[in-house]
């Protein structure tokens, strides 16, 4: 398989054709469930049904990814018939009994420009979900300085201070405070939290595409989760975001897509913004 290439085709066929233990993050942000339309010739499935059509993309990832790979997966929930449907939770926890993936960690991207929600008993939803798969449990690749976040003022303050340790539990039940000695900030920042505030694709005008991929969101996590010359995939390339940020940060992308115009586009983008000439294109 020949890396810097989009290649055109439906992802779950596609995918068949990784060789084994090649991948070294897969990074992708499918269509929900019942939400967009992407084309007449992309399927958009049922919540009901739609565990049954991805689970065989993630059993062929397991085994093209290396022992040290991750799999960063983007998706989503909705409101049906009233209530907010399940789908998501059922698809993750027969991703771990079904496919050989540990869950690593689950991080909440919370939309910065997301739109208000329309239902009068509900509170505005500016969250989506980003689940982390590993092939190997402790043992996948990791590089937590490259994202590093700069300290809050009030942070550095409180590594000059005592600071408070886990509470004493005593034999009558009541607790009180441990103190330990003061910490040293690390010189190169703070480790991220789990909650992740970037913007919503709709500040990327102009992308001819419905949904196009935040490049705030793969960037994090090939930033962290990889080194240069590493390979990276998205099964659902779309208009190109996985595969600039890739390329930008020299590491090697693949890329699956099935309508032939995002393909297009998405290699337009790419020669603009990365300045990558030589890169393999459909025939």
């Amino acid at each position: 398989m020949k890396t810097n290439k989009i290649y055109l085709g439906d992802c779950i066929e596609l995918s068949k054709t990784i060789p084994d233990d090649f991948l070294d993050l897969v990074v992708t942000s499918p269509p929900y469930a019942d939400t967009l339309t992407y084309g007449k010739e992309i399927p958009i499935f049922h919540p009901d049904n739609y565990a049954e059509w991805i689970l065989p993309l993630f059993k062929e990832i397991y085994r093209g990814m290396k022992s040290t790979g991750s799999f960063i997966f983007n998706i989503n929930d909705k409101i049906i018939n009233g209530e907010r449907s399940i789908y998501v939770y059922d698809l993750v926890c027969r991703v771990v009994r079904e496919t050989g993936f540990t869950l690593h960690d689950r991080y909440i991207w919370h939309k910065k420009s997301g739109m208000p929600s329309t239902g009068v008993r509900r509170l505005n939803d500016r969250a989506e979900y980003l689940f982390h798969f590993v092939k190997t449990k402790n043992k996948f690749k990791e590089n937590m300085d490259d994202i590093r976040e700069p300290y809050a003022d009030i942070s550095l303050r409180r590594f000059k201070n005592s600071m408070n340790g886990q509470d004493k539990i005593n034999p009558d039940g009541s607790t009180e405070l441990v103190k330990r000695g003061t910490s040293t900030p690390h010189p190169k920042g703070r480790k991220p939290t789990t909650v992740f505030r970037f913007d919503t694709c709709s500040a990327l005008r102009g992308l001819k595409h419905p949904a196009p991929f935040h490049p705030q969101i793969p960037e994090k996590f090939i930033k962290w989760l990889t080194d240069e010359n590493d390979v990276v995939l998205d099964p659902f390339m779309g208009s190109g975001t996985t595969a600039i940020v890739a390329s930008n940060n020299n590491r090697q992308y693949i890329g699956f897509e099935l309508n032939s115009e995002y393909i297009s586009f998405a290699e337009q983008r790419i020669q603009s913004e990365t300045g990558l000439t030589e890169f393999f294109k459909n025939d």
